[in-house]
């Protein structure tokens, strides 16, 4: 009797232990990974959302920084392999613009307020906006 309420308990801890676990990485560590920049750590999160929707998801990142944490992110950007130094965006990137790098096809160009960050469109898809002007600054990304 001893072993099987053991066993039970042993059970019940385990899918609490599992039900308990975040196996999501966090935002900050997933965008600076794939978009190839350093998002400065201590940062305001104003948003940070995951939706699921069965094997769909979107991840919604905002932050807020200080002067020196987009200084630092901005020369992150200008360090990426994704940065397109020729490129100045005004409405919408194009095909034109991306680089291609391994498995991702992307770019990081300059705007009037900032940098954005556009992939090629396959099943994941990334974009950024960072506005260098109110500090702050939008990741998304959504898998179909």
């Amino acid at each position: 009797m001893i072993k099987l309420k053991s066993k039970y308990l042993l059970i019940c801890l385990a899918i609490m232990l599992l039900t308990q676990c975040n196996y999501r990485t966090s935002s900050q560590k997933r965008f600076s990974k794939t978009l190839d920049i350093e998002i400065p750590k201590n940062v305001e999160i104003l948003k940070d959302e995951y939706q699921d929707m069965w094997q769909d998801f979107a991840i919604i990142y905002e932050i807020k920084l200080s002067e020196k944490q987009m200084s630092d992110l901005t020369h992150s950007i200008r360090s990426s392999k994704y940065f397109n130094p020729r490129v100045f965006v005004t409405d919408y990137v194009q095909q034109d613009m991306f680089l291609d790098h391994g498995d991702l096809k992307a770019v990081w160009a300059k705007t009037d307020s900032g940098y954005i960050f556009q992939n090629d469109f396959k099943r994941d898809a990334y974009s950024a906006k960072i506005d260098t002007v109110n500090l702050t600054a939008k990741f998304n990304e959504s898998h179909d």
